[in-house]
């Protein structure tokens, strides 16, 4: 019976129950799927700073759970710390901002991104630039607003979607991605007020692990993934427990020399 984490890397427990529905309503009977969120870390990811910081925290969660599923999926629309966790585990790590956009180009000429604040514009500029997708990018439109607050401003939320959705349509979009986890419940109610494909992230990670399960895929570990050369690391131990220091030592061979922590 094959089994999937779903990660959540913000620690908003309301988010988490959000990336819930929506991943058991994918991942049905033969499937089974566990939902979590980062056990520390910031409560929404909307910087960099925010991101790197998430891409640590998850680290111990993903030691725990990754010999007992067959794939995860990392459910932040900035992909945080994607490369690591493919560098790192065993299964196929799938970035929800990856497989939405791969879908998107299968649907249309260019995509365009909704996402939460003026910030999150230079982010997406810079993840679809890392995939090599430019040419078929129409630009992110910001809603401005903080991602912990669309589900409590709901019909706000839903009206700015809305607005920026024609925005991005003026701009040469021809397919929707809501660049956000956080906006999950509002495709459908979207789906209706606009004339284009409109794609949870969310849902897209969670099926295209499903797909390459099925087709028996792994991620390849002889190039860009491969486990990193063996490093010598000083003094993890003023930083970090031990524990965190066995995670961070799993793949390197012979670290040596990691001071103890001080008492």
């Amino acid at each position: 019976m094959p089994k999937a984490l779903v990660l959540n890397p913000n620690t908003s427990h309301g988010m988490t129950t959000e990336i819930r529905e929506t991943a058991m309503r994918v991942f049905q009977a033969p499937w089974t799927c566990k939902v979590l969120s980062a056990p520390a870390g910031p409560e929404s990811l909307e910087s960099w700073t925010d991101y790197h910081l998430a891409s640590v925290c998850v680290l111990p969660l993903v030691e725990t759970y990754q010999t007992e599923v067959d794939g995860i999926v990392l459910a932040c629309f900035g992909d945080p710390g994607l490369y690591l966790l493919k560098e790192y585990c065993e299964v196929p790590v799938i970035g929800i901002a990856e497989a939405s956009m791969s879908l998107a180009i299968l649907l249309g000429a260019k995509f365009g991104i909704l996402a939460g604040m003026h910030r999150a514009v230079e982010l997406m500029d810079s993840l679809v630039r890392t995939y090599g997708l430019e040419a078929r990018y129409a630009g992110t439109e910001p809603l401005d607003m903080r991602v912990l607050d669309f589900e409590k401003e709901q019909e706000k939320t839903l009206d700015k979607l809305e607005e920026t959705s024609l925005k991005l349509r003026q701009r040469g979009a021809e397919v929707l991605l809501l660049g956000c986890a956080g906006l999950t419940t509002f495709v459908n109610a979207l789906q209706t007020r606009v004339d284009m494909p409109v794609i949870d992230p969310v849902e897209a990670g969670c099926q295209v692990l499903k797909t390459l399960h099925a087709s028996g895929l792994q991620t390849s570990h002889i190039g860009l993934f491969s486990s990193p050369a063996p490093q010598k690391m000083n003094q993890l131990g003023e930083l970090f427990t031990e524990d965190m220091i066995k995670v961070l030592n799993k793949k390197r061979g012979d670290i040596v020399d990691i001071k103890p922590r001080r008492a």
